[in-house]
């Protein structure tokens, strides 16, 4: 995408978003209760790396997650049909995508158990698009009447303390093209300005396939080897325990289940890949990790 492209986008994210509600706290399980911070920093000093989840951690989302799957929002997409398509409606809407959607993963099966879309390609053989909007702005709109996104309580500023302690920063999410934006749209600037580190960033739609699929941890994994850095001063945190905690303990990461939104809190009971993974920590409060930066909590 060109620049002019980047902003228009950026700029659609700030005009459709607004503060999701904000709800009570998700029980925890005396397991999770028992590895809640403060109360278990000590197995965590050393930290020297801090990477991150997007949806469900750093973002609160209405699906809890990228949109790839979410659910249907009927006035919104009914609203996005009739602006900019070409006599389709809302269901009709969802239905394309969800179809496109499985018939991509049915087709990358065969290389990869966790696979990933393009969404913008998919959008881009949409026949029922108007012209007067771009396959990539479709892409964007779809996903914010769907899941709508807004930062996670004491975001910014968990970031912006854990850079300025000296803190790597790195980010291993499911992503889309338009997922690096919301920094921008909602924090001024792209992740790279903020203190992540550009080698750091690992986005699905990137790699071609999806969490907890080894290739994305691994590839933070070789980065940090190459630098001479041990695994465990690495720390991982994010919202669900297949997708994250499993995926990257399984790259010998330490990690951290973000636990303060219900929206977004995957336990994944019963999941046999988890049933002896447990995260090193559990934190309510993303401002519950500023401990790494040696700062106390207010």
């Amino acid at each position: 995408m060109n620049e002019a492209e980047r902003q228009r986008y950026v700029s659609i994210i700030r005009d459709s978003s607004e503060p999701l509600e904000t709800l009570p706290q998700p029980p925890l399980p005396a397991e999770f209760e028992a590895r809640l911070i403060p109360g278990k920093e000590q197995s965590l000093r050393g930290i020297s790396t801090v990477l991150f989840d997007v949806y469900g951690t750093l973002f609160s989302s209405s699906a809890g997650d990228i949109g790839v799957s979410s659910g249907y929002v009927r006035g919104s997409l009914d609203d996005l049909a009739l602006r900019y398509t070409e006599d389709c409606t809302g269901e009709e809407l969802k239905a394309y995508f969800r179809n496109a959607v499985l018939q991509a993963h049915e087709r990358l099966f065969s290389e990869t158990p966790y696979p990933e879309v393009r969404v913008d390609e998919l959008w881009k053989a949409f026949p029922r698009k108007a012209d007067t909007i771009g396959y990539r702005e479709l892409a964007l709109r779809y996903e914010l009447a769907v899941n709508p996104v807004y930062p996670m309580a004491g975001a910014r500023d968990c970031l912006r303390d854990l850079s300025a302690a000296g803190i790597t920063l790195g980010i291993i999410s499911n992503a889309q093209f338009y997922t690096p934006l919301l920094f921008e749209a909602f924090f001024g600037s792209l992740p790279e300005a903020m203190g992540f580190d550009p080698d750091l960033l690992v986005y699905s739609y990137r790699e071609g396939e999806a969490k907890p699929a080894p290739s994305l941890f691994n590839k933070a994994l070789d980065v940090l080897r190459s630098r001479g850095q041990d695994p465990g001063s690495v720390l991982y945190i994010g919202n669900d325990m297949l997708n994250d905690i499993y995926g990257a303990a399984s790259a010998g990461f330490k990690t951290v289940l973000f636990a303060g939104d219900p929206r977004s809190l995957r336990l994944r009971e019963g999941n046999r890949l988890i049933r002896n993974t447990m995260p090193d920590g559990v934190v309510r409060r993303l401002e519950d990790l500023l401990f790494l930066a040696d700062r106390p909590r207010q």
